[in-house]
C-alpha cells in the first residue's frame, strides 16, 4: 500500500462554498446551503441557516446592482439579460462569522484537458514513474476530504503543477487502494460500454460535490468503484464543479507536458 498524507491542521480552517451566480441567481444554492450546513454540524462550526439566506441574498442583489452601474446606457442591457456570470465565495469560521466575495466568472471552453496525478506529479515535479505516491495518492480514510474547507494540504503539490501547466483544467487523484477519487477543482465522471455515466461514491475519499449531487438527484449519474482503467479507456470522461458545470473531458498522458 503506497504512503498517503496523513495531516492535522494547526489552526481551525475555514468552511468554503464556491458558487455560480447567473442570471440573478444561485442556482445550485440549497445544495451549497445544504453543504455547508451538514460540515458546520460534524465540525463544530456556528452556522445560522436563515442569516446565511439573507447574507448570500444580500452579496446577489449588491453584485448586481454594481454591474448595472458599469451599465448605465439605457439602451445596454443590464448584467442578467446578457447572461454575466459571477464567482461567489463564502467562507464560514468557526464562530460563525460569514465572508462573501464575487468576482466576474469567463467561460470554460470545453473540452477541458486533464490528466492523472499519478503520471505527472513527482519529487522533481516533472512527468516521472517514480512519482512520490504521497503527492498523488489520497486516504480515503480521511475525515476532512469530505468537507469543503481551507485546508487542502494533500493537493498543494498538484496545484503547484496546474500553475505550471495552464492548459491542463485539473489532475485526477486515486486513493491509496488505486481507485479513482477526484480531481483538486473537480469531480470525475467515466462513462461505461452502455453509455451510463459513472462518478466514485464519497468512501473512496472525496469531496461531495454540489454539481455532483445535483446530477445524481436527477439520474444523470451513478456511483461505483472505479479503476485507472477504467478511466483510461472510458469511452468519454467529463468533470464537474458548481462553478464550471458539467464539461466533457480528454485525458492526457505526461508527455504532453514534457516540453512545458
Amino acid at each position: 500500500m503506497p504512503d498517503v498524507l496523513h495531516p492535522t491542521p494547526n489552526s481551525t480552517p475555514e468552511l468554503i462554498e464556491t458558487m455560480r451566480l447567473h442570471a440573478g441567481r444561485i442556482a445550485l444554492w440549497p445544495l451549497h446551503r445544504s453543504r455547508l450546513l451538514a460540515s458546520a454540524a460534524s465540525l463544530g462550526y456556528k452556522a445560522d441557516a436563515q442569516a446565511l439566506d439573507a447574507k448570500v441574498l444580500a452579496c446577489i442583489q449588491k453584485t448586481l446592482s454594481d454591474a448595472s452601474r458599469q451599465h448605465p446606457a439605457p439602451n445596454v442591457p443590464d448584467a442578467t439579460a446578457v447572461g454575466q456570470s459571477w464567482r461567489v465565495r463564502l467562507l464560514l469560521a468557526q464562530n460563525g462569522e460569514v465572508q462573501l466575495t464575487a468576482a466576474e466568472l469567463p467561460e470554460t471552453p470545453s473540452p477541458v484537458t486533464i490528466a492523472l496525478a499519478c503520471d505527472v506529479l513527482s519529487q522533481g515535479n516533472a512527468p516521472s514513474s517514480t512519482a512520490d505516491p504521497a503527492v498523488h495518492c489520497l486516504d480515503a480514510s480521511n475525515s476532512w476530504l469530505r468537507h469543503k474547507t481551507t485546508f487542502r494540504p494533500w493537493y498543494q503539490a498538484g496545484q503547484h503543477w496546474l500553475q505550471q501547466h495552464p492548459s491542463c483544467f485539473d489532475l485526477i487523484f486515486v486513493n491509496q487502494s488505486g481507485h479513482l477519487c477526484e480531481g483538486s477543482r473537480s469531480t470525475i465522471y467515466v462513462q461505461d460500454s452502455q453509455g451510463r455515466w459513472l462518478t466514485p461514491p464519497v468512501t473512496e475519499g472525496l469531496l461531495p460535490g454540489v454539481m455532483r449531487q445535483s446530477l445524481l438527484n436527477d439520474n444523470h449519474v451513478s456511483e461505483a468503484r472505479l479503476s485507472l482503467h477504467d478511466m483510461r479507456t472510458a469511452p468519454a470522461l467529463r468533470v464537474s464543479n458548481a462553478l464550471r458545470g458539467w464539461l466533457d473531458a480528454r485525458l492526457a498522458g505526461p508527455a504532453m507536458f514534457l516540453d512545458i
